[in-house]
């Protein structure tokens, strides 16, 4: 459940940390994939799993509410819905009738990784430079960024995240890698955006708290 419960879906505007070759390239790109506001994303998932003889494939949908609540909607192999809200996570999986709800801290070491998420959706990148560093780059059409833990920082568990895309910004891959060798994949495009998306982002809140 805590690894699924870590959602990447977009970053803030920053201009303050050294980009690219000619100083530029992170400014750029940030403001390039900067989302605001509710937003929905169709999500292809690939998880490469340390004891796992094969690649586990999911796809669904992922959705951001303005309050920076995060919804989860997998939808193959089968239906179940994850989410954040606040400090608490839920998770619901009306096949098999599994329901259940704690605070994020118990998510262990997993918590970190979430609030990283978390920092980055709600551009709260203020609480991410003692930890991490960035670097961007662009090659042509193609650009990527990398957020990684500063030596000796963020944690032993804490994941590396590159962010990579190109003209199309409705598009973006995001690869997030543990330190264990584990990795998700994450190839997503941005299917709608606006306020009306807030009823179908407390819809599917309710669903998985049982409301």
């Amino acid at each position: 459940m805590k690894r699924r419960l870590c959602l990447l879906l977009a970053l803030w505007p920053m201009a303050s940390w050294a980009g690219g070759a000619d100083g530029t390239a992170l400014p750029e790109l940030l403001a390039r994939i900067r989302q605001s506001g509710p937003a929905q994303f169709h999500y292809e998932e690939t998880r490469r799993l340390e004891l796992a003889a094969a690649p586990w494939h999911g796809e669904g949908y992922m959705l951001s509410g303005a309050d920076g609540s995060l919804v989860k909607l997998q939808l193959l192999p089968k239906r179940v819905i994850m989410a954040i809200v606040q400090d608490r996570m839920y998770y619901w999986d009306p096949e098999q009738r599994q329901r259940s709800s704690a605070p994020l801290s118990f998510a262990g070491s997993a918590a970190g990784q979430i609030a990283v998420f978390r920092a980055i959706l709600q551009g709260q990148a203020e609480t991410l430079a003692p930890d991490y560093d960035f670097a961007a780059d662009r090659q042509g059409k193609r650009w990527s960024l990398r957020v990684t833990p500063k030596p000796g920082q963020g944690g032993e568990e804490a994941p590396s995240v590159e962010i990579s895309g190109d003209e199309d910004t409705n598009r973006r891959r995001i690869a997030i890698s543990q330190p264990d060798g584990e990795s998700t994949e994450y190839r997503m495009e941005r299917t709608d955006e606006g306020q009306r998306l807030e009823y179908s982002i407390q819809r599917l809140l309710l669903e998985a708290a049982g409301e």
